[in-house]
């Protein structure tokens, strides 16, 4: 992956402010570098926020496993976001992140050791269909961005969550839908299918989008980032209502708010089932399905970093006996997305993505990431995954 020098000038900022300690007031520049009158917006980012943002106090950030936090301003955050910095905002999360951190990972239960139910998976597949996504896509995308601490963010997150009520709805299933509220406007999505046993996998993608110029009013489309992921889920939702799925375990579906942030929202609902001690299996995530470059080697790209080596191996054999495509495993850099929450809380966790390039897809994060740039039948792959993890893994005790 690549590391641009403005990242490093930003990471070199932070460290910066790691020295000057918390009591002082600090901004990067428009390089990244460390300033102490020069804010990196042209304007002053603060004043495009609404009453009672998150973003009115500073927050407390992670860029790397090692570093220490730093208590950073939403326009430090900015410099960020715009260098390509991954991040975790753990303002919420540190103490039970760090009791976590103290103790070896307690996986419950085994993966499955062989793959059992390929007949059922193949029946399902063959119901999968690329018309949810445009369905979908074209009105999701269609809001002026999906930043989370917006009424943007809010009003999408409703809005998804009405469309997968009403599948729901249309197939008479018993499948409870819920919204996990957070400290800002826009809402985590849970479907659940109710299992025989307490253990529960998740399989999951993020609903936000944001535009790195201007968080709040920059158009931010968010076709692949992460609408992709959003209706790679639903569409295998979709299936698994059709086929009257009735796990073992219990099988969740979730669409987090807040991504973008910092992983906000999967924090969020991790800390809550480590709170709760839910019985976590493992968790696959969709992040960005929909695009790869035609002269490249088209592969499901598996995310090796803060993921478990048993779940990547298991997410392999799936693709590799249920999709057409083989699979490569590659780095995304710290905080990229949300399987970091479940591995940082202990969870298994494995992540999917539609290359080994994070950085191959340039119109994210602005008004260029369109649904004309994607490629469904290459997202229909990762459908089918979703659903090879929801049956191996929903019925599995094991082997």
């Amino acid at each position: 992956m690549r590391i641009t020098l403005l990242a490093l000038a930003a990471l070199s900022a932070v460290a910066s402010v790691a020295q000057a300690g918390e009591g002082h007031q600090h901004h990067f520049n428009a390089l990244g570098h460390h300033d102490n009158s020069v804010h990196f917006e042209p304007h002053d980012i603060t004043e495009d926020m609404h009453p009672g943002s998150l973003y009115e106090s500073k927050r407390l950030i992670k860029v790397s496993e090692s570093a220490p936090g730093q208590w950073l301003t939403v326009s430090d955050i900015q410099a960020l976001r715009r260098a390509g910095v991954g991040f975790m905002d753990v303002t919420d999360t540190q103490d039970m992140l760090a009791e976590s951190s103290l103790a070896s990972p307690s996986y419950i239960s085994k993966l499955p050791s062989k793959l059992v139910r390929g007949k059922e998976i193949d029946a399902a597949v063959e119901q999968l269909s690329t018309k949810l996504y445009g369905d979908v896509l074209v009105p999701f995308t269609a809001f002026h961005n999906r930043y989370y601490d917006s009424e943007y963010g809010r009003k999408s997150s409703e809005w998804l969550q009405a469309q997968i009520e009403q599948l729901v709805g249309q197939q008479g299933a018993n499948v409870t839908v819920q919204s996990f509220k957070h400290k800002f406007p826009q809402s985590s999505i849970i479907a659940r299918f109710e299992g025989e046993s307490d253990e529960t996998i998740v399989i999951s993608a993020h609903q936000d989008s944001v535009n790195m110029w201007v968080p709040w009013f920059g158009r931010a489309n968010g076709a692949d980032d992460d609408g992709s992921g959003t209706v790679t889920v639903l569409e295998a939702f979709r299936v698994l209502l059709k086929q009257e799925f009735k796990p073992q375990r219990t099988v969740e579906f979730h669409w987090y708010a807040g991504e973008e942030g910092g992983l906000l929202g999967s924090q969020d609902v991790a800390k809550e089932y480590k709170r709760a001690q839910r019985q976590v299996v493992g968790n696959l995530h969709f992040d960005m399905t929909g695009f790869w470059e035609k002269e490249s080697k088209e592969v499901i790209g598996l995310v090796a970093d803060r993921t478990d080596a048993e779940s990547r191996a298991l997410v392999k054999g799936l693709a590799e006996t249920y999709t057409k495509l083989k699979t490569d495993e590659f780095e995304c850099g710290y905080g990229c997305s949300d399987h970091a929450s479940w591995n940082a809380f202990g969870f298994r966790s494995a992540m999917a993505f539609e290359s080994i390039d994070m950085h191959a897809n340039t119109n994210i994060h602005g008004p260029k990431d369109t649904v004309e740039t994607l490629d469904f039948d290459h997202m229909l792959e990762f459908s089918k995954l979703a659903v090879a993890y929801a049956y191996e893994v929903g019925y599995d005790s094991g082997n």
